[in-house]
């Protein structure tokens, strides 16, 4: 069953109905749904697809090229043929394109494979997208990966496609309601809710939930047993998304205990901060694994910007997995491992990630709280060699207001405490002149009668208003 992904769809059916020829970069994580997504797209349209073969040479590439050519045209006398040469098989394609009369889609998986992790396809494609297929005014040409390094390095940024590329697009999760309806109806849904605290809009991390089990049941099934499928998946995404895989491995692991700068980033990796390791951070935030972020009242100094992890199953992966795979591997199925290493420490974790789904889906919750049009910029507050964040989300608006939020991930409703503790963080502010202050509570059951009666917080958000 194929769920959500609307607005994706209809940028890529504008793209397809316009009178002209359309160059789309697609690239995201691991297991994130590109292929579904450009599959549903192309649905009855005439369409091609080939798929990349990984760790193949380039021979080997462009024979299964050709298999699946000769398996989606009907021409006997292809069949006979045995080209050498991109250039030949393309020039085939261009002969294909100007007998349609019909836009054609032609969908390029796991583009970084079937280019051999070089450029030499890049610049192959470039020449016949600029002598042949831009003329056409009939070709919809997709190029699909999963390897962030390549697509960004070498598609993105190439100098062969500069100016080419009339859309990208970085896929990210699903959204809660999404996720909602993947899992079905027959759970609670603050217990969907932790789902996606855990294993964010991942859809085949999403798939593989039993909705015939609990929560705590699910989890021992997919992290805490030796035959796990989620036990193994974090090697795979470094390993297949990067190639100097190892030096953003080391840099997901430091920015997993706290925020850092890129100075601290190049220190813990002893490299130069202006060479390689600006390069992976930014290769890291493009393939949404971390997020940088500036003080929302200073977003023009770089110099302050912090890296977050911001990936979810990473993040639970590398606080309760990483270090227990022994114990993990060796334990009996019958071991509720969920219990002995997470339960204890669950309560405070749940509030980091809370607060980590907050900061992470800012504009998602300013739509909802009803002020997402008048948005300027937001981010937490922190100060110079701060360690954390003072405040973890602020939005400055356009009409002269600027919304404090506090996250709490309680079991019970928020009662008047915590008007103390906001009122603490705003003293932290040094708002101008004219400027309204509002606050916000976001959290799991909203407030209580006496919090909601004091009329201290302008906008009460809830996990059921969240994930309606």
């Amino acid at each position: 069953m194929f769920i959500g992904r609307q607005e994706e769809i209809l940028d890529f059916e504008r793209l397809y109905k316009e009178r002209k020829s359309n160059l789309v970069v697609v690239y995201g994580r691991r297991r994130i749904g590109k292929s579904s997504l450009i599959d549903k797209f192309c649905g009855s349209k005439r369409s091609m697809k080939f798929e990349g073969m990984e760790g193949e040479h380039t021979a080997e590439q462009m024979s299964q090229f050709q298999r699946d050519l000769k398996n989606q045209v009907n021409d006997k006398f292809l069949k006979q043929m045995n080209f050498s040469k991109w250039e030949d098989i393309f020039d085939y394609i261009t002969e294909v394109i100007k007998k349609s009369d019909k836009k054609l889609v032609l969908f390029f998986d796991e583009f970084q494979w079937m280019a051999a992790n070089q450029s030499k396809l890049v610049s192959v494609l470039k020449k016949v997208w600029d002598n042949d297929w831009k003329e056409t005014k009939k070709v919809m040409l997709v190029l699909c990966g999963s390897v962030a390094s390549f697509m960004i390095k070498k598609v993105l940024k190439s100098n062969a496609l500069y100016g080419r590329i009339d859309h990208e697009l970085c896929l990210g999760g699903l959204d809660p309601k999404d996720i909602k309806k993947l899992i079905g109806g027959s759970r609670n849904i603050h217990e969907v809710f932790k789902y996606t605290l855990i294993l964010g809009g991942v859809p085949r991390y999403i798939e593989i939930i039993n909705n015939k089990k609990s929560f705590e049941q699910n989890l021992q099934q997919l992290f805490f047993r030796r035959d796990s499928l989620l036990l193994t998946e974090y090697e795979k995404i470094f390993y297949s998304q990067f190639r100097e895989h190892k030096n953003y491995e080391k840099i997901v692991k430091f920015l997993s205990v706290t925020p850092r700068t890129l100075l601290e980033v190049s220190k813990h990796l002893k490299m130069e901060s202006s060479g390689g390791v600006k390069s992976y951070l930014d290769n890291l935030e493009k393939a949404l694994f971390i997020t940088s972020y500036v003080p929302y009242d200073r977003v023009e100094n770089s110099k302050l910007k912090k890296y977050k992890l911001t990936d979810e199953y990473i993040r639970f992966y590398l606080k309760y997995v990483h270090s227990n795979q022994k114990k993990i591997q060796s334990a009996p199925k019958s071991q509720n491992l969920f219990k002995t290493l997470v339960k204890d420490q669950w309560e405070s974790w749940i509030g980091f990630a809370f607060e980590n789904f907050c900061l992470k889906n800012a504009y998602f919750l300013a739509e909802k709280m009803g002020f997402a049009d008048q948005v300027k910029s937001y981010g937490p507050l922190f100060s110079k060699g701060s360690k954390g964040f003072q405040i973890d989300l602020i939005f400055e608006r356009y009409d002269n207001v600027v919304t404090v939020c506090e996250m709490k991930f309680y079991n019970k409703k928020i009662t008047t405490a915590v008007i103390t503790e906001v009122d603490k963080k705003i003293d932290l502010l040094d708002v101008k002149k004219g400027i309204t202050i509002e606050k916000a509570l976001i959290s799991q059951f909203g407030a209580d009668e006496k919090l909601i009666g004091s009329d201290y917080f302008h906008h009460n958000l809830t996990v059921e208003e969240i994930m309606s």
